[in-house]
């Protein structure tokens, strides 16, 4: 289940959770018909009501690189949902047919574009009342991006720090970070005399003086920027009124960096990876991570828009230790953590181009029977909530007050009443009618409910909801994205950290200490791979004669493409899927390694990919 962590308390998001005014910058790609860099920055006013559609309406003033002109105002419409999700309509695109997607967090909202023909990031802080040059005091880290002159391939990233003084000056600035005119390679530059302003309501500048004999093609970050800061003085956005860049800066760590990343974050990412000297891959891209401070490990969701092909889901398990200053080094990627741990930054190494933004979520609250907005997850990897929900999937709802007593399914079929629960899922469906099932249950209590996913709910992308009864009392709905398939591996301990749960041949169990070899066939045991031939009614007995089998994905172990000799549901078991695969020649041995499951839609798409449980192979 999804750890929950943030600040004090607050009611469940709505439209009026966003209201009044933010300041906002705007980087991206329309790949639509060819590529082509905008940037934009200005004000954004959102009305904070609910009209009879579910939306609000904004307005937005600013300017814009050559080719970044806002579209019709009437087509700004906004949705806040109770989980923090937000959605509304790109403004820069007049067609009416691009949408943000992404969340409203401690202080700031973070979106990108998905599911559309543009590439990109945004992020808005709300507008100060009583700002000034003194809340920007002291150490901050500094990440920028930069597509120069709107050339993809001229793209250059930074990640340095910077001493502001509370007077308006930063003395001389060492630039770290890589462009493509340097293949990748790192440099480093000195910008000499830089200085900054901040006015009471926010809006200030940032003048960074290029450096001394450096070429401008090959300069790092420069010029005069308009900068935007946080009420609280803990980050800033900024960015040139005619470069297509974007530049973000959060005030350096204090305090213990073990806690410092801890709980969930919305986020928003924009990146280019130059491949060549004519080629490179654009891609945005929102979703969520969860932070275990305690284990040092990120579990995340994101939804990837990349260059001229479709949108898919990526989860993920990684590493996410800071260092004593709040830094984190990943292979291909840089963060550091702000102070309070609300906000996260992240640049690219080499010729990965990066810009990555996190913002924490509010602690989110109910009375009565409550399912938390935001713990509706996979059951076996504990992937964040942002992730789409699968016809046959095992899920788990937390919350509080969900269950008077603890109990599970003694015998099958999964009953859709247990001990007094019941988990109702529904949708409107083509026809603008709605639809309602109950979910087989496995297990309930009082703050966790596991239930199946029945095989008749959408796996079209739409919003469905989710609302338990205890005892005739209803909770509150939470709504999430549905899926064809959202793969998650059980782990052993549960959790979706660490080892799979998987199988030898002879039924013994994987493990460190008996593990997988080279050549041999193991089982994997997960949920999330979607429908099913011939179909089962979910929370029953999966057949023995004829198998039911679910589309092959493509497995890699440790990197390595393997066979997957069968794909399906376990005969005899409710709702567990399993994978029958061949560990592949030329696999790293002597550890654990990790298993990447891609899935696809029926043209053959890239549909969901999931690299987070890992598997021991033996020498």
């Amino acid at each position: 289940m999804v750890l929950l962590a943030g600040p004090a308390a607050a009611q469940l998001p709505s439209n009026a959770s966003v209201q009044g005014s933010y300041y906002f910058r705007y980087l991206g790609v329309n790949t639509v018909p060819s590529d082509a860099a905008l940037a934009f920055q200005g004000t954004i006013v959102f009305d904070g009501k609910t009209g009879s559609n579910g939306f609000g309406t904004f307005t937005v003033t600013g300017q814009g690189t050559t080719g970044a002109a806002l579209g019709p105002a009437a087509n700004n419409v906004y949705k806040v949902l109770p989980s923090g999700l937000i959605d509304f309509t790109n403004p820069l695109d007049a067609s009416n047919l691009t949408t943000l997607f992404g969340g409203v967090g401690s202080g700031a909202i973070a979106l990108s574009s998905t599911d559309t023909g543009y590439c990109d990031l945004f992020i808005g802080v709300p507008v100060s009342t009583s700002n000034s040059s003194a809340n920007l005091n002291g150490k901050y880290y500094l990440a920028s991006m930069e597509f120069l002159g709107g050339s993809l391939l001229a793209s250059r990233d930074t990640f340095f720090t910077a001493a502001f003084d509370g007077k308006g000056g930063l003395g001389n600035v060492t630039i770290n970070g890589t462009a493509g005119s340097f293949n990748g390679a790192p440099q480093s530059q000195t910008s000499t005399g830089a200085t900054y302003t901040v006015t009471a309501n926010g809006i200030g500048t940032l003048s960074l003086p290029a450096p001394s004999g450096v070429a401008a093609n090959s300069v790092l970050l420069s010029g005069n920027k308009v900068m935007y800061v946080s009420p609280d003085g803990s980050f800033f956005i900024a960015g040139g009124m005619a470069s297509y860049d974007f530049v973000i800066g959060v005030k350096a760590l204090t305090g213990s960096p073990a806690t410092a990343a801890n709980g969930l974050y919305f986020t928003a990412d924009l990146y280019n990876h130059i491949t060549s000297s004519t080629a490179f891959s654009v891609y945005g891209a929102d979703g969520t991570a969860n932070e275990i401070g305690s284990l040092g490990i990120e579990i995340a969701h994101q939804r990837i828009n990349p260059d001229f092909e479709l949108s898919y889901d990526q989860s993920y398990g990684a590493a996410f230790k800071p260092a004593a200053d709040g830094t984190v080094t990943n292979p291909n990627s840089q963060y550091a953590v702000g102070a309070g741990g609300n906000v996260i930054i992240g640049s690219g190494l080499s010729n990965n181009y990066q810009l990555a933004f996190y913002i924490k979520s509010p602690t989110l609250s109910g009375a009565g029977v409550f399912l938390h907005p935001q713990a509706v997850v996979n059951a076996a990897s504990s992937v964040p909530f942002t992730a789409s929900v699968a016809p046959g999937e095992f899920v788990s709802l937390g919350g509080t007050g969900l269950a008077s007593q603890t109990t599970q399914a003694s015998s099958l079929p999964f009953p859709t009443t247990l001990g007094g629960v019941q988990v109702s899922i529904s949708w409107v469906d083509i026809n603008g009618l709605p639809q309602s099932v109950q979910a087989p249950l496995y297990y309930v209590s009082p703050t966790l409910i596991d239930a199946l996913v029945p095989y008749s709910v959408p796996s079209d992308e739409s919003l469905i909801a989710f609302q338990v009864t205890n005892n005739q009392v209803a909770s509150n709905t939470t709504r999430v994205y549905s899926g064809l398939s959202s793969p998650g591996i059980f782990t052993v301990p549960s959790g979706g950290i660490g080892n799979g749960a998987i199988q030898h041949a002879d039924y013994s169990l994987v493990s460190t200490a008996s593990p997988a070899k080279v050549g041999e066939t193991v089982l994997i045991y997960l949920t999330g791979l979607g429908a099913v031939t011939p179909q089962v009614t979910a929370g029953t007995a999966a057949p023995a004669s004829p198998l039911s089998q679910a589309p092959v994905p493509n497995v890699f172990i440790g990197g390595v493409q393997a066979t997957v000799v069968f794909s399906g549901l376990t005969p005899g078991a409710a709702g567990l899927y399993q994978l029958n695969v061949t560990i592949p020649a030329g696999v790293t041995t002597g550890g654990s390694v990790p298993i990447e499951i891609d899935t696809f839609d029926s043209s053959k798409n890239l549909q969901s990919l999931n690299t987070e449980a890992t598997i021991p192979i033996g020498k």
